[in-house]
């Protein structure tokens, strides 16, 4: 029960963090807010399988706070992991994006602003 459980519980953060639960809500024209937390999608996701695999119902509830408390730390990971990447990302583009600059700048001449002329070669 407890691989099953961990992969709900990642599984529902993932669900709403990277944005899928928020298209198919605006797909369908609905607002859950079930939908939209992520320990609240853990929550009733663990609680439903723990029910219909017929566990005890008191072991099921415990699992799925214990679950949905653990939702709450991964969603923050992954806001971290998040805006560590988005830091990287834009140093990355730009780096690359002023020397793409700077390379195209070389081999034409400098021409006045507002200048139509063409230059000689």
């Amino acid at each position: 029960m407890a691989k099953e459980v961990a992969f709900i519980t990642i599984s529902a953060v993932l669900f709403v963090q990277m944005g899928l639960s928020s298209a198919i809500q605006e797909i369908l024209h609905i607002r859950l807010k079930i939908a939209s937390c992520p320990k609240c999608a853990t929550f009733w996701s663990v609680l439903a399988y723990c029910l219909l695999t017929r566990h005890g119902v008191v072991e099921s509830v415990a699992a799925s706070f214990i679950s949905s408390y653990i939702a709450l730390w991964l969603a923050l990971l992954y806001d971290a992991l998040a805006g560590i990447y988005n830091r990287a990302y834009e140093s990355i583009t730009q780096t690359d994006g002023a020397s793409k600059d700077d390379e195209a700048g070389q081999d034409e001449p400098a021409q006045a602003p507002g200048s139509d002329e063409v230059s000689e070669m």
